[in-house]
């Protein structure tokens, strides 16, 4: 049975990101036509494989690949500088294209806010190697401030219940009855 990868895409005015995200895609079978694309790979004893017809015409010989050990990441470069409503020439749902938010800019925002990704530089490939922030540090002695742990005591004299508050106002009980005077 053939599986899909999952297929990551963004765009700019002038290109396309292409994203194939599955490892071990150094022998994938990747033919890249003017209109479309097709894919086909092996990993871990499963086929991959994916075909998609382009909204419009793209060129070949301009665009660029980068494979690495986790992904595949394709900058296609459009024949026609403009903005494409969508990647695919169907109005189809493809359940394994996504929107790659990452790199993803609307038509209305400018360049300058979020730049190309240069040439053969795949920044998540860097960070993939870093850990988490690890916390915020210099927060160790907080448990230790009054009041911190559940709030007990920081309400100045004890937080109790705002009702025994109302009822010691008003003369009464803790079970909302009158308190009787021994007159």
């Amino acid at each position: 049975m053939t599986h899909h990868p999952i297929v990551l895409w963004a765009q700019r005015e002038e290109i396309i990101y292409l994203t194939i995200d599955l490892h071990d895609t150094q022998e994938a079978k990747i033919d890249l036509q003017p209109n479309s694309i097709d894919f086909k790979n092996t990993t871990d004893g499963q086929e991959y494989a994916f075909h998609l017809d382009f909204y419009k015409s793209i060129t070949p010989d301009e665009s660029q690949k980068s494979v690495t050990g986790r992904k595949t990441l394709l900058v296609l470069k459009k024949a026609e500088g403009e903005w494409w409503p969508r990647l695919t020439k169907e109005s189809v749902k493809l359940n394994f294209l996504r929107t790659d938010f990452d790199r993803w800019v609307d038509e209305d925002e400018s360049e300058d806010e979020a730049p190309a990704m240069p040439a053969g530089m795949d920044f998540s490939q860097m960070m993939g190697g870093m850990g988490g922030m690890g916390g915020m540090g210099g927060l160790e002695g907080l448990g230790a401030m009054g009041g911190m742990g559940g709030l007990g005591g920081a309400m100045g004299g004890g937080a109790g219940n705002f009702a025994d508050d109302a009822d010691e106002d008003e003369g009464s009980n803790s079970d909302g009855e009158q308190a009787k005077s021994g007159n």
